[in-house]
């Protein structure tokens, strides 16, 4: 859920007892909010190879969520880097999600992946949203989200770093490019 079009979060893969730890802490601590299956199918234009580049920075997903369908554009930055510190994140709800892969179809947005996971989300006061995901093929990730704007980018991304000592986690390495890189790596499509 991005603040004003711009998602700040950090993304952290963890062993299956931090993750349950993790989930005692917040049950504790804030708020449940949902627990759901999410299935996103990631696609990418023929006049644009968003995977050709070291650091994909762009990714284009219609986003599955029961019966509701969210179409969802995010743009990192800095582009092409190693390390990214937020997203442009522009999303809408999708009236009919057949149509619009067929409108894909025929403008040549070819599927690119698929990614699947289990999520459970809770909410800190209004300050952050954390996603408890179990992931296909990845694992399992805790995601912590910034809610406000903590005055810039760098002071909200060391809060999402403070909240996460908080909660007894490591975030000295977090996943830097997200869900559906860690998939084409690992099926080889990314060197």
């Amino acid at each position: 859920m991005a603040h004003n079009n711009v998602e700040i979060e950090i993304k952290i893969n963890v062993s299956e007892s931090i993750f349950m730890r993790t989930r005692e802490k917040l049950n504790k601590i804030a708020t449940f909010v949902k627990k759901n299956r999410q299935n996103d199918a990631y696609y990418m234009p023929a006049h644009r190879n968003f995977v050709e580049l070291q650091f994909p920075f762009e990714w284009l997903s219609i986003r599955k969520r029961g019966d509701a369908a969210i179409l969802s554009y995010k743009h990192w930055y800095p582009e092409n880097s190693a390390v990214t510190t937020h997203c442009d994140e522009f999303e809408t709800k999708v009236e009919n999600q057949e149509q619009l892969e067929k409108i894909f179809k025929a403008l040549d947005i070819k599927p690119l992946v698929a990614v699947e996971k289990e999520r459970e989300v809770y909410q800190f006061k209004d300050e952050f949203e954390i996603s408890l995901d179990t992931v296909k093929d990845l694992g399992h990730f805790i995601e912590i989200e910034s809610l406000k704007d903590f005055g810039s980018i760098e002071e909200t991304r060391q809060k999402l770093f403070d909240f996460a000592r908080e909660l007894g986690v490591d975030a000295s390495n977090p996943d830097l490019r997200g869900y559906p890189y860690l998939i084409l790596k690992k099926n080889g499509v990314i060197k």
